[in-house]
């Protein structure tokens, strides 16, 4: 079979003949599996994997501070709580205000864009983390160097440092960017976006404050990404790169899902809005139909 009389569908990159195609595309049943897949392919691989080990020396002060034992926010358990249980909950409770009509779907749909956009930024950040292997500002903590060290002379870890704790050391080569930032943007930036888009603040006539209730978790975002620096487990340009990497993650998802926050019905998924154009087939190629049946055939000539 030649490639001209052969060709795959972009849509559906052909599994357009499934029974139930047009029903899992509606459900988004990719973007399910999806979640499910880079989540579990970052939790057994790429949080595994040891990351680079770049040259230090023992005077530089910006990797010289101390190791906080307790962290305002941290990773293990509150960090997961921050990013999942409050957009949760603020989706689930501002939709029991709204009408009947769709619920559960949108319901659906925004929990799910919100898992788009955190496995994604979890599973970026990780991968970055581990290839760039910049030392964290408590590094020489972890570190524990042994005291013969010179002074402006570059070592690499296995040569001078002498804690036990390999994990713990091997962490602080995990320093950009910031994960603490990026997974709150990401998540808590991708609330906001949604409560724009429900409470259509930006039309000018409602009030202020769906504004600022709107921007409440991104702001909570900020203090997640600026505790990292308070507690020197990130440089500033470690918590910059994070936070921008969590917003554009959690823009990108979120449009995938629901239009502009400043359209007339930023408060509906693209799958209830968007009107399905009829086709007209010829071979293996599409093409939309115009009014008139003459300007159609002109087309299909055309296209020949």
């Amino acid at each position: 079979m030649s490639l001209y009389t052969w060709s795959l569908d972009r849509e559906t990159l052909g599994l357009g003949w499934l029974p139930f195609h047009s029903t899992m595309v509606h459900w988004r049943f990719s973007d399910a599996v999806y979640v499910v897949l880079v989540i579990l392919l970052d939790g057994l691989i790429f949080e595994r994997i040891e990351p680079y080990q770049r040259q230090f020396t023992v005077n530089d002060l910006t990797i010289s501070h101390p190791f906080a034992p307790v962290e305002r926010v941290s990773a293990e358990k509150l960090l997961w709580v921050v990013t999942v249980v409050p957009p949760l909950i603020i989706i689930f409770f501002v939709l029991l205000l709204t009408p009947k009509q769709h619920k559960f779907y949108v319901l659906y749909v925004s929990i799910l864009g919100h898992f788009v956009a955190l496995g994604t930024c979890v599973f970026v950040t990780d991968v970055l983390k581990n290839w760039i292997g910049r030392c964290r500002p408590d590094f020489l903590d972890r570190c524990q160097p042994d005291p013969t060290a010179l002074k402006d002379t570059l070592y690499f870890a296995k040569e001078i440092c002498t804690t036990k704790h390999k994990q713990k050391l091997l962490d602080g080569f995990r320093t950009t960017p910031s994960g603490h930032s990026s997974m709150s943007f990401s998540a808590l930036g991708y609330t906001s976006l949604w409560l724009l888009g429900q409470l259509q603040a930006t039309r000018t006539e409602v009030g202020a404050w769906r504004s600022v209730v709107a921007m409440l978790p991104s702001l909570y975002a900020f203090y997640v990404a600026m505790s990292r620096t308070q507690d020197y487990r990130h440089h500033f340009v470690d918590v910059l790169l994070g936070s921008v990497l969590g917003s554009l993650l959690a823009w990108w998802s979120y449009r995938r899902v629901f239009p502009a926050v400043t359209s007339p019905e930023s408060h509906l998924p693209h799958a209830l809005t968007e009107s399905e154009p009829s086709y007209a087939r010829l071979g293996d190629e599409t093409y939309p139909l115009t009014s008139h049946p003459d300007d159609a055939n002109s087309e299909i000539r055309s296209a020949v």
